[in-house]
């Protein structure tokens, strides 16, 4: 836990750093470009267009239980597609954040801890923009605000602390494994479809009823339910919260254990591996 206390301290103590390079990389992500920084927003938003249109207007998909709730379609998934564009953007990024930045670091002597959150922050900007989106698309259906919405900070604080060590262990592990990165990304292709973003896996019989347990208790469909709870449902009242609560932080946990602990151990070595 020691190790763990220590990669905090440093993010907590860089935190304003760590949004004024977040700022500077979205702008410079995109200097050249006509649109400029607004492609940050538009990508996302045209990629769920596209899902919203091929899975609602054309497949006509029917109402969505949550709960005791009939939620329209196009809510229900634009919750799990806004989120799980940020976890995904996030991780993918976040793999790549030491390699990519290391020279930085050794230039102007900051934690490398910080590299993967600065990363996670430059995403984040794009997630609350298409979440404000969302929030309107879901008044408009008629769906009003109650107590339950508030349990979104939860499953929000939630969802950056798993990110970002998942970021953190991740960075390490493709600083001694160039290849990892890759085999990253077919991996987080397989959660999309399993951790129900667009489709809820109960719902498909040709998929065994373990294996749909068993993905519910991952932390990104954990996060993906949760906020859909928050919005449609009954938040931290709906069926096996407790378990899926525990098994979620448990999970986080051993990630932050072991990326901390590989961190701060390879972390004099860094320039050399990059």
């Amino acid at each position: 836990m020691s190790n763990i206390k220590i990669i905090l301290k440093e993010l907590f103590s860089n935190l304003q750093l760590i949004w004024t390079v977040a700022r500077y990389n979205n702008k410079a992500s995109f200097q050249g470009h006509y649109f400029g920084v607004v492609w940050e927003f538009l990508n996302p938003l045209i990629q769920i267009a596209i899902w919203g249109f091929v899975f609602g207007a054309i497949r006509n998909r029917s109402d969505v239980n949550v709960g005791t709730n009939a939620i329209p379609f196009i809510p229900w998934m634009l919750v799990g597609m806004t989120v799980w564009l940020f976890m995904n953007r996030a991780t993918t990024s976040g793999a790549l954040s030491v390699q990519r930045q290391i020279k930085l670091v050794a230039k102007m002597q900051f934690p490398v801890s910080i590299l993967p959150a600065m990363d996670i922050a430059a995403k984040l900007t794009s997630y609350l923009f298409l979440l404000l989106i969302t929030v309107i698309i879901i008044l408009l259906n008629g769906i009003m605000p109650t107590l339950h919405w508030l349990s979104f900070f939860y499953y929000f604080v939630a969802m950056l602390i798993f990110i970002y060590f998942f970021a953190l262990l991740n960075s390490t592990i493709t600083l001694l494994f160039r290849d990892y990165h890759n085999i990253l990304k077919p991996v987080m292709r397989l959660f999309f479809f399993f951790s129900g973003p667009i489709w809820r896996m109960q719902e498909m019989s040709v998929i065994p009823n373990w294996f749909v347990r068993l993905m519910d208790l991952t932390p990104f469909s954990y996060i993906i339910t949760g906020l859909r709870q928050s919005f449609f449902g009954e938040g931290f009242a709906r069926n096996g919260w407790g378990i899926a609560t525990l098994s979620f932080w448990l999970i986080v946990t051993l990630i932050a254990l072991v990326g901390s602990h590989m961190h701060l151990k390879l972390k004099s070595k860094f320039v050399d591996l990059a």
